[in-house]
This record gives C-alpha cells, sequence and structure tokens, in this order.
C-alpha cells in the first residue's frame, strides 16, 4: 500500500484542532490509519483528537500481538474506542480548561481487500471503487438528520449555516456508540479519510476527480488540502489516502 496523510490548520483558523494517524514502516501497528476532528474552544480539542488517537493507539497495541493476523480485529478496535472515549471523557470532568471537549474519530483498519473502521462524529472514510467515489460512513450531524428527514437536500446541506453540529462525539458523553463498518475492498483502488475540513469545501465529484487523476497518496493528499484552501480554507483540513493496487 502507498499511504499518506496530512492535517493543516486551513486559512481561517489560527490553530489545528485536528489529528491524524497513518500507520507506516516506523509505526509500532500496522494497517491503522485514523482522523480525529476536536472541539472544545481553546487548546481542549487539540487536545481530545490527540489524546483520543493516543489511547486508541495504546489500546489496539495492548489487545494484541499479532495484529495483521488477528480475527478479533472489529471487536478491538470497539473496546479500544470505548476506552478512548472514557479517557477523554474522564478528563473533561476533572479539568476546567477541557471541560466540554470531544472529537469526532474516524478509524479504517486495512488488511488485504478488507476495510474494518469505527467511526463518530462527521470526518468520513470515502472508497474510490472502479473510478467511483462511495462515502462509507454516515455523518453524525444535525444537517444529515434533516437530510434522512427529507427537510435538506445532501447539497443544501453542505451549505447550511448549522452543518458543523455534530450530533455525536468521542468523549462527550460517558458512553458513546461506535457506528461500525466492515467493506469489501477488492474493487477500490483507493481509500479516504478525511475531517469535515475538506468535504465541507471539496465537492465529492472534485474529490473523486483529484484521486482519479493522481494515483501517487502524497500527491493527491497535497492537491485536495490546496483545493480546499482555494474555496476557502474555512476550517482545519485533515487528508489520510491510501493506495492500493487493483487487479484489472
Amino acid at each position: 500500500m502507498n499511504c499518506f496523510g496530512k492535517s493543516v490548520e486551513g486559512i481561517i483558523r489560527k490553530n489545528n484542532e485536528d489529528s491524524i494517524y497513518v500507520s507506516g514502516e516506523d509505526t509500532e501497528i500496522k494497517n491503522i490509519f485514523i482522523v480525529a476532528d476536536g472541539m472544545g474552544g481553546h487548546s481542549a480539542g487539540e487536545v481530545a483528537s490527540s489524546l483520543a488517537i493516543k489511547t486508541f493507539v495504546d489500546s489496539v497495541k495492548e489487545s494484541t500481538d499479532n495484529f495483521d493476523d488477528n480475527e478479533d480485529m472489529l471487536d478491538i478496535l470497539i473496546e479500544s474506542f470505548a476506552k478512548a472515549n472514557k479517557t477523554i471523557y474522564s478528563l473533561s470532568l476533572k479539568d476546567e480548561t477541557t471541560m466540554g471537549m470531544g472529537t469526532t474519530f474516524t478509524c479504517a483498519y486495512i488488511s488485504g481487500n478488507k476495510l474494518i473502521g469505527v467511526h463518530a462524529g462527521d470526518s468520513r472514510i470515502y472508497a474510490l471503487e472502479k473510478g467511483v467515489l462511495k462515502q462509507i460512513t454516515n455523518d453524525h450531524s444535525f444537517v444529515m438528520e434533516m437530510v434522512k428527514s427529507g427537510k435538506l437536500t445532501a447539497q443544501e446541506a453542505r451549505v447550511h449555516p448549522k452543518r458543523n453540529i455534530i450530533t455525536r462525539a468521542l468523549g462527550t458523553e460517558e458512553k458513546v456508540e461506535a457506528d461500525t463498518v466492515i467493506k469489501d475492498i477488492t474493487n477500490c483502488s483507493a481509500v479516504l479519510l478525511c475531517s469535515d475540513g475538506l468535504s465541507s469545501m471539496v465537492e465529492d465529484s472534485d474529490i473523486e476527480k483529484i484521486l482519479n487523476e493522481n494515483k501517487d497518496a502524497q500527491k493527491a493528499v497535497e492537491m485536495l488540502i490546496e483545493k480546499a484552501n482555494d474555496n476557502g480554507g474555512k476550517d482545519n483540513i485533515s487528508v489520510v489516502i491510501i493506495r492500493k493496487e487493483v487487479d484489472r
């Protein structure tokens, strides 16, 4: 796999509350990719997103000595998600500076032709399948609830003034349920994880075009971030791309 990730402030924000994790040769665990978009004001969002990833990754490492071949990976991811939630929630109750903090959390474990994910919030996982971009997570957001009820179209939701209100986030309650994803990615040439700093600023059709035209993961990440900034860069932007070979 050819993978790359990057997180930037964007044009408007003065600090970056997003955090990412990209597995590679220098990481202790393999095949794990995470995007977390923190919230809480001041530095609390940054604390929440970085602490969520650290706690989650540490828990995964403790849970298995043979990470790539473990058949119970979904259970491990769910358990690690719960530990991360408990850690953030407990800290938010103890420290006034982090009161009310939370974070989106979107994780993909990729091994062979299988993707297993856990997810809360409005960061996303996309799969590029036979050249077509498909969102494979569901947003936990105010506007998505409006879309589901038929009160907004997907296009209206993208520009709605309340589009940043999320309905589920790690660390905001004592117990937070993780959505799970299990997907066969045999025909997928790329998997994309991103915060809403990308998805709210760049149309899916443009994301699809950039992924199809740029086979190198790093180049595609850089171009997507550039496009988000060109369109206003109103939020932190985090992008992780995993490229894989697909039999033709």
